[in-house]
């Protein structure tokens, strides 16, 4: 098994950076959804609801992102935002402080056509992972509740032979997509290790399959809404009346990750 693709999504539910490497950090991977669009009463904004963010696209530039829309002038964005009015947020039900970047605010606001607010995750808040499956210093960023997300390739493409056609991975939102593994294995992956060597070996826990929303039904390329794949996925994969694909994962320490790095399952 080994690192097939791996993705940050510098704002949460914008369209996704394919990267070749990625730093690892207790948050998640770095340029990972440390960026958010709220509406007025800081309550996070998605595709669920705006599914035209995913043709929002961010490049990193150096020391910046620079985030285009059709139609727009391009934003600028520093990779931190520490000087902005704090504000308060929540992410499904977390409640959190975050800095206002009004430029930024008014830039979204005209590409989604309503009142929107830019926010950034300062180092100093420090949003816990569910403590049902995480340790007490576990800590995520505007992600839905964990820090990374891994896709098992096998498992995509046994979806998209079921669904009758293909299947863009980054309809599922992934960090890490991992390639050599049968379809399914990723249902008995309790811990993974990642890395050729000993100095670089990184560990990650993965305690619980991601359950799906609709965002899966929102087509990258075009932001159309379809019915595949999640009409397929809940007839394969279906638990406690919930969707399931990928699996959580939480990085035990920082490290890098490299697109080919070894990844072996541990029975820890």
């Amino acid at each position: 098994m080994n690192i097939d693709a791996l993705y940050v999504h510098p704002i949460k539910s914008c369209a996704p950076v394919a990267l070749n490497e990625a730093r690892v950090t207790a948050r998640g991977l770095e340029h990972d959804r440390r960026w958010m669009i709220a509406d007025g009463d800081g309550k996070f904004l998605t595709q669920r609801t705006l599914p035209g963010l995913a043709l929002v696209h961010i490049a990193i530039d150096g020391e910046r992102y620079v985030v285009r829309r059709e139609g727009q002038p391009a934003l600028l964005l520093p990779f931190a935002h520490d000087d902005g009015a704090r504000v308060d947020v929540e992410v499904w039900g977390d409640h959190m402080r975050a800095r206002r970047h009004d430029h930024g605010s008014d830039w979204f606001s005209r590409v989604v056509g309503g009142d929107v607010q830019l926010v950034f995750m300062p180092d100093d808040t420090r949003r816990p992972v569910d403590e049902d499956y995480a340790r007490a210093d576990d800590i995520v960023s505007f992600a839905d509740g964990f820090p990374l997300l891994v896709v098992n390739r096998a498992s995509l493409e046994a979806l998209a032979h079921d669904a009758g056609s293909d299947v863009d991975v980054r309809r599922f939102r992934p960090n890490v997509v991992v390639a050599g593994a049968e379809p399914w294995a990723e249902d008995n992956w309790r811990v993974l290790a990642v890395g050729d060597s000993a100095a670089r070996s990184l560990t990650l826990r993965t305690p619980k399959p991601c359950a799906r929303c609709s965002i899966p039904g929102v087509d990258p390329n075009t932001a159309a809404i379809t019915k595949e794949p999640l009409r397929t996925l809940a007839k394969l994969r279906t638990r406690d009346h919930q969707a399931l694909f990928g699996i959580n994962a939480i990085p035990d320490g920082e490290g890098t990750l490299r697109v080919g790095d070894s990844v072996r399952p541990l029975d820890m």
